[in-house]
């Protein structure tokens, strides 16, 4: 039945003795009629909408659940891939064992930015000289450690194998073996990918000690006086402005206590602090000779500390700011 039709039973029903509704009021019955029968088609519209709005919703949640879920798994493969990569990369690294064979006091402090490291450190004896190395390779995380992986070996081969000693002809060898690797020519638009070192050969017997860097520095500290031996300002790879130049050998002769520290800059360009700024070298210069006295185990730990430290930054959300880079310092007394 109509709308109308109720209506007009509900209106008789009020206007007893009225045999007929007055036709002034027919039109009006009407408009009221009409305006209902409308409402009811738009909610009758809108109901079937919400059920076809609500059931493409329902796919749609569906979809980004069954998203989520693949990423997560995607996430975890590449997580325990990345985890397996850093036990290769460990393995591949000297023992603590195998660095106190070759001196008596030292220590590594090693911090990666992510799981694996574009720094990695290198030990050797050959031919009565005992060999320590800082590097950095171009990048971090897995592109890092793969370049990593190529220094490592270069090395094995300079001086392992052609039992080359002489850091700056090590140095040499291996930028040669990795414009090799890489297939570089210098061409415009090519990655320069590459390495920072800083190599140290010791000779116990003539207690002379012999440096080559590629950017990384030596810092020697000897009666609380801190001695720099600057690298040379090229890197280990493809370098366009070399102008044929070769790494410099610095030969240093050493006495007894003197401290050795060579690192990459993962901890000096670090942000952090009160103000979210550089640690910067003249602070870790300071913080070396504050610990030159130490053990080699509580000169790791304060540096360590300290860079911790310099990250807390009430600046950034959370209170701490982002570890910038891989971070590598290798100290030696002798």
């Amino acid at each position: 039945m109509s709308y109308n039709k109720l209506l007009e039973r509900q209106i008789r029903r009020n206007l007893k003795g009225v045999e007929e509704i007055p036709e002034e009021f027919k039109p009006l019955l009407q408009a009221v009629s009409d305006a209902f029968d409308h409402n009811q088609s738009d909610r009758a519209m809108i109901e079937r909408s919400l059920d076809v709005s609500s059931e493409e919703l329902n796919v749609a949640n569906a979809k980004v659940k069954k998203s989520l879920l693949e990423i997560e798994q995607k996430n975890k493969d590449i997580t325990d891939s990345i985890n397996y990569a850093q036990k290769i990369q460990e393995a591949i690294m000297p023992s603590t064992g195998y660095i106190e064979s070759l001196f008596d006091e030292c220590f590594v402090l090693f911090k990666p930015k992510d799981i694996v490291s574009g720094d990695f450190y290198w030990f050797a004896e050959k031919n009565g000289k005992r060999i320590a190395v800082a590097a950095d390779c171009t990048g971090h995380g897995v592109p890092g450690a793969f370049m990593s992986m190529i220094g490592n070996s270069l090395l094995n081969e300079m001086v392992m194998e052609r039992e080359i000693t002489d850091p700056g002809e090590i140095l040499q060898g291996v930028k040669d073996g990795i414009i090799h690797a890489l297939s570089q020519t210098g061409g415009r638009g090519q990655q320069k990918d590459g390495m920072d070192m800083a190599l140290c050969a010791y000779d116990e017997g003539n207690k002379t000690l012999e440096y080559a860097g590629a950017y990384n520095s030596l810092y020697l500290i000897r009666g609380g006086e801190l001695e720099e031996t600057k690298a040379d300002r090229m890197p280990i790879g493809i370098y366009e402005d070399d102008g044929g130049r070769t790494f410099t050998t610095h030969t240093i002769k050493l006495q007894k206590d003197d401290m050795l520290y060579i690192f990459t800059d993962g901890f000096v360009d670090q942000f952090g602090g009160p103000r979210g700024k550089k640690f910067m070298g003249k602070r870790f210069r300071q913080a070396l000779a504050d610990i030159v006295k130490l053990p080699m185990e509580e000169q790791r730990v304060f540096l360590d500390k300290t860079v911790e430290d310099w990250k807390a930054n009430p600046e950034q959300p959370g209170g701490v700011s982002e570890q910038m880079d891989d971070i590598l310092i290798i100290g030696i007394r002798v």
